[in-house]
């Protein structure tokens, strides 16, 4: 009676130790499907930070070097974030390689001033798009074409 009694405590034990183990499990496995969802997703911060780096170019009557700063700036940001790539339109081509950005900013003259507008955001408010268009040589304003 004795080891019957002993028998049943130990199996206790063990229900209880199982148990115990079954929560833990259950805990780990819902924090890492929190912090696997964060993961995917930039801050307010790092968004701030990312677009801050693009919308300093933006505006018109920006000259060509700073539209090539630009260009360097995409492709850097590109390669730091790919899967958030920002696009550049200009010309009547639209790429986001880097291969075709270098080729695009040879294209942008020096001496020549362009308008810079982001025309595109993604779901987490990112700028995934920018369009270049060739300022007008009237004071003022552009041609109103994207080139």
């Amino acid at each position: 009676m004795e080891n019957a009694s002993k028998a049943l405590i130990i199996a206790g034990a063990i229900l209880i130790s199982i148990l115990l183990i079954s929560v833990g499990i259950m805990v780990m496995n819902s924090i890492t499907g929190v912090q696997s969802q964060m993961e995917g997703q930039m801050d307010a911060t790092a968004i701030d930070i990312f677009n801050t780096k693009i919308n300093q170019y933006a505006g018109s009557g920006k000259r060509g070097t700073q539209v090539r700063g630009l260009i360097d700036s995409v492709v850097s940001q590109n390669g730091s974030y790919p899967d958030n790539k920002v696009t550049v339109i200009y010309g009547g081509t639209s790429t986001s390689d880097a291969v075709e950005l270098s080729a695009l900013k040879n294209q942008i003259s020096a001496t020549k001033k362009y308008d810079i507008t982001v025309t595109g955001y993604d779901s987490q408010t990112l700028i995934n798009q920018i369009t270049i268009t060739d300022a007008g040589s009237g004071a003022g304003g552009g041609s109103g074409s994207t080139i």
